[in-house]
């Protein structure tokens, strides 16, 4: 398998893992717990559920369509424009969790969530359609 698919595919569980242990973290420190409980859109417990929640929702996605790539490019070099969107992808991830967890607010835009929800869209379907075309 490709290295860089393998570093990160594993740098998306990390941000993931570490997004859930912050949650957990703040789940203990605002006493919390309830799951369905309303939360204020400014309160860092909303932001750090919000961005485990969306890493989540990511990261599997991504780590298969990695691996359908790097089975789409078996034995062949991934090439530069792989290569760099995996990348772009990753960094996306983690810009995207940073603008969650530095806004304001959960209501309004940010620049980093932007351009992070920005990268992995386009990154994403870059990918898929990469993929595809190699089985064609």
């Amino acid at each position: 398998m490709h290295t860089v698919i393998l570093i990160c595919s594993a740098s998306l569980a990390v941000l993931t893992l570490l997004l859930a242990f912050w949650t957990s973290a703040q789940r203990g420190a605002s006493k919390t717990i309830a799951y369905g409980a309303p939360l204020d859109p400014t309160s860092t417990m909303a932001k750090a559920q919000r961005a485990h929640g969306n890493s989540a929702e990511y990261t599997a996605l991504f780590i298969g369509l990695f691996l359908v790539v790097g089975f789409a490019y078996q034995g062949r070099d991934l090439g530069a424009l792989v290569t760099w969107t995996i990348i772009a992808v990753t960094v996306a991830r983690v810009i995207h969790a940073l603008g969650i967890l530095t806004c304001q607010t959960l209501e309004k835009p940010h620049i980093l969530k932007a351009i992070g929800a920005l990268v992995t869209y386009l990154g994403g379907l870059l990918l898929a359609g990469l993929a595809i075309s190699q089985a064609l």
